[in-house]
């Protein structure tokens, strides 16, 4: 049995976990091509119930965790491999309660992937850039700078211009 992101997304908030799409899924939304990928990113309020949500829904699930807090839980169905990572900062919080219909903001996609930045996070970003999208420059400085990033926004945004 295939679920989709919004299937995933409402088992998990049947149990009371709220959860957005982060990660390529979120940045295909913006995106000028859409990437190809399989994997789905969650970024949730809390996990208390998500590996047992998802082991009830079919998935094989494993959860990760630091110092006895839990801060992943990885799930598997078929082929398909989805990610719920626990909001821990504030911001992560603030990216969560500014979501669109599920999804983070294009703002947040690109700190996020500003954070994260691999290769393939900057390529989404250059892409994000290309579309034209209506982009809260301010908002993006301001959360770069708070996590040391922002000189890879002014690389991209320059790179773009």
């Amino acid at each position: 049995m295939a679920l989709s992101a919004d299937d995933l997304r409402q088992i998990l908030s049947d149990h009371g976990i709220s959860t957005v799409v982060i990660g390529a899924h979120a940045a295909n939304r913006y995106r000028l091509e859409v990437r190809s990928t399989i994997d789905l990113d969650l970024l949730a309020t809390t996990l208390d119930g998500a590996a047992e949500a998802l082991r009830a829904a079919g998935c094989d699930v494993r959860s990760v965790s630091d110092d006895g807090l839990e801060y992943l839980v990885c799930a598997r169905l078929g082929s398909a491999r989805v990610d719920v990572l626990l909001a821990e900062t504030d911001y992560q919080r603030l990216a969560i309660d500014r979501a669109v219909d599920g999804v983070l903001t294009v703002e947040d996609v690109i700190v996020h992937k500003l954070i994260a930045g691999r290769p393939r996070d900057l390529d989404d970003i250059a892409s994000i850039l290309a579309a034209g999208v209506s982009i809260d420059e301010t908002y993006v400085v301001e959360h770069s700078t708070s996590w040391g990033v922002d000189d890879r926004w002014r690389l991209l945004r320059d790179r773009g211009r």
